[in-house]
């Protein structure tokens, strides 16, 4: 889930100051967007559409005497505050930007440019709050402010703002976390991630996007970790070496439950059948699809040992010129790509009814992570890897109870 706002990317993990993130955000665009709402209202002269506040080099005294003539004229006290702060007279600044505030509190320009002054002073925290409350009157315009939030996100110093944030619960807060997940360290995303979890208020897009982007950066230990402290109370009860191997639950895409891979003319679901074990097997479905990749795969996490990998499964009507399908079992390679292959089990092809099968396998030091997944078979009787052919797939396969054991 990528919100990206089109902003410069921020370098990672290079502590960046927030009046250096500011720079950056000051894109035109914000700018525009200040200008017209005072425009809107009447009380900012017209603008070239271009230009900013910031350029607007009237005297000081300009700008009093229209506030002379009319004190609630909030434009003028905004235009006064940046030229204030153009002069060096910080403390004044603030003071008129906060007044300005106080006139027109809903004013997306005076939110915004408000915000901006604050943190261009070094006022980090009502800086803060003030981008708090234009996001929560505007989400659609959080793309805006997301770059800053997510600075201070990884900066650390704003703990107890995210804190209440993500506790509240407020509606912008998972657009927030969509771009912080691509944008923010690590760390970051896992201070605000472990106080969602503490509350009992993560989504399954949270999940998603915080274990995949821990998973992208090799923290898979980390990743498991908060994956499995965020699962529903009554799937923490079932988890075992394969997660829902018996498919009683739903695929939900995520972590280290099955991924299934967005593929045309393949059907993955867990439905009800004859011959399973529960209520539900695993059902794949090839409608005349040319085979590019498993349908569907999970993670594992096995510590160094001996192990037993079996299940069932049934074919039904599936046909292949020769070639079914099979489970393969891997080390999964640091770098991302596929390592030995572990154990793999009987191929399925035809119709057939339900049939067990079961291999042992060791995995040693040097294999942290494992990868199971539904491949092509490889007829070949000493085969390391899954079939590798140009073929196209018809019919289904039915699996269930699938498990990973330890061997005493």
């Amino acid at each position: 889930m990528d919100m990206s706002s089109g902003f410069p990317e921020l370098p990672r993990g290079i502590p960046i100051a927030l009046a250096a993130v500011v720079a950056l955000a000051l894109t035109w665009r914000i700018i525009v967007t200040g200008v017209d709402s005072l425009r809107d209202s009447g009380a900012v002269p017209l603008l070239n559409a271009t230009s900013s506040p910031l350029e607007v080099q009237e005297p000081e005294a300009i700008w009093r005497k229209r506030l002379a003539r009319n004190p609630a004229d909030y434009g003028a006290l905004l235009n006064l505050a940046l030229q204030l702060e153009r002069d060096g007279k910080k403390d004044a600044a603030r003071d008129a930007a906060a007044g300005a505030l106080r006139l027109a509190p809903a004013s997306q320009g005076v939110l915004l440019q408000t915000a901006f002054l604050y943190l261009r002073a070094g006022d980090e925290a009502p800086g803060l709050v003030v981008l708090r409350r234009f996001v929560e009157l505007y989400p659609n315009e959080g793309d805006k402010v997301w770059p800053v939030f997510t600075a201070a996100l990884d900066s650390g110093r704003h703990r107890d703002f995210f804190t209440r944030a993500a506790r509240d619960n407020p509606v912008w807060w998972l657009r927030f976390m969509g771009h912080a997940c691509s944008h923010a360290t690590v760390g970051g995303i896992q201070q605000a991630f472990t106080t969602r979890v503490d509350a009992g208020l993560t989504t399954v897009e949270e999940r998603r996007c915080v274990v995949a982007r821990l998973q992208r950066e090799g923290q898979w230990t980390t990743a498991y970790q908060y994956w499995l402290n965020s699962l529903p109370a009554e799937q923490k009860q079932r988890v075992g070496f394969v997660f829902n191997g018996g498919f009683e639950a739903p695929l939900s895409n995520l972590g280290f439950d099955w991924i299934v891979p967005t593929q045309e003319d393949i059907v993955v679901n867990a439905d009800l059948t004859e011959g399973a074990s529960g209520k539900r097997a695993l059902h794949v479905t090839f409608v005349n699809k040319r085979y590019s990749g498993p349908p569907l795969y999970q993670y594992l996490m096995l510590f160094p040992g001996k192990y037993r990998f079996d299940g069932k499964g049934r074919a039904d009507g599936l046909s292949s010129r020769l070639v079914g399908v099979q489970w393969g079992l891997y080390c999964h390679d640091a770098k991302g790509g596929q390592g030995p292959q572990l154990a793999r089990s009987d191929p399925l092809m035809g119709s057939a009814d339900w049939a067990y099968f079961q291999q042992e396998f060791v995995v040693t030091k040097d294999c942290p992570v494992q990868l199971l997944r539904l491949e092509l078979a490889n007829l070949q009787r000493d085969a390391k890897s899954g079939g590798n052919v140009a073929i196209r797939m018809r019919g289904g396969v039915w699996f269930d109870d699938l498990r990973v054991r330890i061997v005493d």
